[in-house]
Protein backbone atom coordinates (compact mmCIF):
# COMPACT_ATOMS: atom_id res chain seq x y z
CA UNK A 1 0.00 0.00 0.00
CA UNK A 2 2.87 2.37 0.81
CA UNK A 3 4.42 1.67 -2.56
CA UNK A 4 1.17 2.54 -4.32
CA UNK A 5 0.86 5.86 -2.43
CA UNK A 6 4.43 6.86 -3.20
CA UNK A 7 3.93 6.10 -6.91
CA UNK A 8 0.64 7.97 -6.92
CA UNK A 9 2.11 11.05 -5.23
CA UNK A 10 5.17 11.00 -7.54
CA UNK A 11 3.03 10.78 -10.67
CA UNK A 12 0.83 13.70 -9.52
CA UNK A 13 3.89 15.81 -8.73
CA UNK A 14 5.38 15.01 -12.15
CA UNK A 15 2.13 15.86 -13.90
CA UNK A 16 1.89 19.22 -12.14
CA UNK A 17 5.53 20.26 -12.70
CA UNK A 18 6.34 22.96 -15.23
CA UNK A 19 7.81 21.39 -18.35
CA UNK A 20 9.20 24.50 -20.09
CA UNK A 21 10.74 27.90 -19.67
CA UNK A 22 8.92 30.83 -18.22
CA UNK A 23 8.53 34.02 -20.23
CA UNK A 24 10.92 35.82 -17.86
CA UNK A 25 13.64 33.20 -18.43
CA UNK A 26 13.26 33.50 -22.20
CA UNK A 27 13.42 37.30 -22.07
CA UNK A 28 16.59 37.19 -19.94
CA UNK A 29 18.28 34.83 -22.43
CA UNK A 30 17.28 37.00 -25.41
CA UNK A 31 18.60 40.14 -23.66
CA UNK A 32 21.94 38.45 -22.87
CA UNK A 33 22.32 37.28 -26.49
CA UNK A 34 21.48 40.80 -27.68
CA UNK A 35 24.13 42.36 -25.45
CA UNK A 36 26.77 39.87 -26.60
CA UNK A 37 25.89 40.48 -30.26
CA UNK A 38 26.06 44.26 -29.77
CA UNK A 39 29.57 43.90 -28.38
CA UNK A 40 30.84 41.40 -30.95
CA UNK A 41 29.45 42.68 -34.29
CA UNK A 42 31.47 45.95 -34.48
CA UNK A 43 34.63 43.99 -33.73
CA UNK A 44 33.90 41.56 -36.57
CA UNK A 45 33.16 44.40 -39.01
CA UNK A 46 36.46 46.11 -38.22
CA UNK A 47 38.39 42.86 -38.66
CA UNK A 48 37.47 42.75 -42.36
CA UNK A 49 38.89 46.23 -42.94
CA UNK A 50 42.00 45.40 -40.92
CA UNK A 51 42.54 42.28 -43.05
CA UNK A 52 42.39 44.43 -46.20
CA UNK A 53 44.89 46.80 -44.58
CA UNK A 54 47.40 43.93 -44.38
CA UNK A 55 47.55 43.84 -48.20
CA UNK A 56 48.60 47.49 -48.22
CA UNK A 57 51.07 46.95 -45.36
CA UNK A 58 52.72 44.07 -47.21
CA UNK A 59 52.97 46.12 -50.41
CA UNK A 60 54.38 49.17 -48.63
CA UNK A 61 56.90 46.96 -46.81
CA UNK A 62 58.06 45.49 -50.13
CA UNK A 63 58.39 48.95 -51.67
CA UNK A 64 60.45 50.13 -48.68
CA UNK A 65 62.85 47.20 -49.05
CA UNK A 66 63.18 48.07 -52.74
CA UNK A 67 63.83 51.74 -51.88
CA UNK A 68 66.49 50.68 -49.40
CA UNK A 69 68.13 48.41 -52.00
CA UNK A 70 68.02 51.19 -54.60
CA UNK A 71 69.71 53.58 -52.19
CA UNK A 72 72.36 51.00 -51.26
CA UNK A 73 73.36 50.53 -54.90
CA UNK A 74 72.97 54.13 -56.16
CA UNK A 75 73.56 56.32 -53.06
CA UNK A 76 70.44 58.38 -53.90
CA UNK A 77 66.75 57.80 -53.30
CA UNK A 78 64.71 56.50 -56.22
CA UNK A 79 63.12 59.39 -58.12
CA UNK A 80 60.03 57.41 -59.18
CA UNK A 81 58.47 53.93 -59.06
CA UNK A 82 60.28 52.95 -62.27
CA UNK A 83 63.60 53.05 -60.39
CA UNK A 84 62.26 50.55 -57.85
CA UNK A 85 61.09 48.03 -60.46
CA UNK A 86 64.47 46.31 -60.63
CA UNK A 87 63.95 45.30 -56.97
CA UNK A 88 60.19 44.73 -56.74
CA UNK A 89 57.31 44.27 -59.15
CA UNK A 90 55.10 47.33 -58.86
CA UNK A 91 51.86 46.38 -60.55
CA UNK A 92 48.52 48.11 -60.49
CA UNK A 93 44.89 47.86 -61.41
CA UNK A 94 44.06 50.71 -63.76
CA UNK A 95 40.75 51.45 -62.02
CA UNK A 96 39.74 51.94 -58.39
CA UNK A 97 36.94 49.39 -58.55
CA UNK A 98 37.82 46.19 -56.67
CA UNK A 99 35.16 44.14 -58.52
CA UNK A 100 36.71 45.11 -61.89
CA UNK A 101 40.24 44.46 -60.62
CA UNK A 102 39.36 40.83 -59.90
CA UNK A 103 38.95 40.20 -63.63
CA UNK A 104 41.55 42.63 -64.96
CA UNK A 105 45.23 41.66 -65.37
CA UNK A 106 47.57 43.94 -63.40
CA UNK A 107 49.81 46.32 -65.37
CA UNK A 108 53.18 47.85 -64.40
CA UNK A 109 52.96 51.13 -62.47
CA UNK A 110 55.21 53.86 -63.86
CA UNK A 111 53.99 56.98 -62.09
CA UNK A 112 52.75 57.91 -58.66
CA UNK A 113 50.05 57.41 -57.46
CA UNK A 114 48.98 53.92 -58.48
CA UNK A 115 46.34 51.45 -57.34
CA UNK A 116 47.12 48.13 -55.71
CA UNK A 117 46.34 45.09 -57.90
CA UNK A 118 43.17 44.50 -55.87
CA UNK A 119 41.99 48.09 -56.35
CA UNK A 120 41.42 48.48 -52.61
CA UNK A 121 44.24 51.02 -52.05
CA UNK A 122 45.86 53.90 -53.89
CA UNK A 123 49.60 54.26 -53.18
CA UNK A 124 51.39 57.59 -53.36
CA UNK A 125 55.18 57.69 -53.56
CA UNK A 126 56.96 60.84 -52.36
CA UNK A 127 60.76 60.94 -52.58
CA UNK A 128 62.86 63.69 -50.98
CA UNK A 129 66.64 64.02 -50.81
CA UNK A 130 66.84 61.70 -47.78
CA UNK A 131 63.53 59.81 -47.56
CA UNK A 132 61.16 57.67 -49.55
CA UNK A 133 57.59 57.82 -48.27
CA UNK A 134 54.71 55.60 -49.36
CA UNK A 135 51.13 56.31 -48.32
CA UNK A 136 48.44 53.70 -49.04
CA UNK A 137 44.98 55.27 -48.90
CA UNK A 138 41.82 53.14 -49.16
CA UNK A 139 39.83 53.70 -52.36
CA UNK A 140 36.53 53.29 -50.49
CA UNK A 141 35.23 55.45 -47.65
CA UNK A 142 35.86 52.69 -45.12
CA UNK A 143 39.40 51.52 -44.61
CA UNK A 144 42.63 52.07 -42.76
CA UNK A 145 45.58 54.12 -44.08
CA UNK A 146 49.12 52.68 -44.16
CA UNK A 147 52.23 54.88 -44.26
CA UNK A 148 55.79 53.71 -44.74
CA UNK A 149 59.12 55.53 -44.89
CA UNK A 150 62.76 54.77 -45.66
CA UNK A 151 65.19 57.27 -44.16
CA UNK A 152 68.52 57.12 -46.00
CA UNK A 153 70.29 59.15 -43.30
CA UNK A 154 69.64 56.56 -40.59
CA UNK A 155 69.07 53.55 -42.88
CA UNK A 156 65.78 52.72 -41.18
CA UNK A 157 62.45 51.70 -42.58
CA UNK A 158 59.14 51.87 -40.78
CA UNK A 159 55.55 50.95 -41.62
CA UNK A 160 52.73 52.49 -39.58
CA UNK A 161 49.14 51.28 -39.81
CA UNK A 162 46.31 53.61 -38.84
CA UNK A 163 44.20 52.24 -36.01
CA UNK A 164 40.95 53.94 -36.98
CA UNK A 165 39.09 54.32 -40.25
CA UNK A 166 39.76 57.71 -41.81
CA UNK A 167 42.76 58.36 -39.55
CA UNK A 168 45.88 59.70 -41.28
CA UNK A 169 49.47 59.08 -40.32
CA UNK A 170 51.89 61.93 -41.01
CA UNK A 171 55.38 61.42 -42.38
CA UNK A 172 56.88 62.94 -39.21
CA UNK A 173 55.28 60.20 -37.17
CA UNK A 174 56.86 57.58 -39.44
CA UNK A 175 60.44 58.79 -40.25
Amino acid sequence: MKSYLIRSLASKKFANSNRGFTLVELIVVVVIIGILAALAIPSFNASGEKAKQKEASTSVGSYLKAAQSYYTENSVVAPDPVGLRQYVAITQCTVQVPATCKTQAPTPATTSPWNTPSGLYRITYTPTSTTNTFVATPTSAAGYVVTGCFNSTTGTTKVVEATASGQTVTQNAVC
